[in-house]
């Protein structure tokens, strides 16, 4: 048996087009993980509009709705050390036994990448002392809240998002809330 050994000719031109080839894909990833970290530019997470208010991102209005949201930094740039509260109404429509709440703050760094500050989950009923003074479980009715908090040194100057989900026992979610802010030094 005669074994046959050819030779492979690599040309300029196929190295010149395995490297534009190359170039091309990394630009390609490049760009997709750009556009991954920027979010959406169709509004697809529901994003507040300037610093005008609290915008209701709820799938549905089944179980909570808040109203008459009032608080000292809307329209207004916090700053660090800036005392600040969130008032309002909340309408329970169903009892509540228990749950937890996703709060996410996240920074538009250099509008172009969405940095996440917070991503964390709190004991609902833990928040509802706080914020409205009744324990768990919660009958249907209204429920006067107010949050006091103050703003913490670490936060970057710039444009933040505020977003709070909260989900019952059974993992659904009774409401979403979320608000748009700028920070300065």
């Amino acid at each position: 048996m005669r074994g046959y050994i050819g030779t492979i000719t690599v040309t300029h031109t196929s190295l010149a087009t395995r490297r534009m080839m190359n170039i091309l894909l990394i630009i390609l990833s490049v760009v997709l993980v750009v556009s991954t970290l920027t979010g959406s530019t169709n509004n697809y997470y529901n994003e507040p509009v300037g610093n005008k208010g609290l915008t209701d991102c709820s799938i549905t209005n089944d179980y909570v709705t808040i109203t008459n949201v009032s608080s000292n930094i809307f329209g207004q740039t916090m700053k660090p050390g800036h005392k600040v509260y969130f008032k309002g109404i909340i309408t329970l429509k169903k009892e509540f036994k228990w749950g937890i709440m996703n709060a996410k703050i996240t920074h538009q760094f250099k509008n172009y990448v969405n940095l996440t500050f917070e991503d964390s989950n709190y004991n609902l009923c833990d928040i509802s002392v706080s914020v409205t003074g009744k324990y768990c479980p919660l009958k249907p009715g209204l429920y006067h809240g107010i949050y006091k908090d103050t703003i913490p040194s670490v936060l970057w100057p710039g444009k933040y998002i505020f977003k709070i989900i909260g989900y019952n026992e059974d993992n659904v979610e009774l409401f979403c809330a979320m608000t748009e802010v700028n920070a300065e030094k």
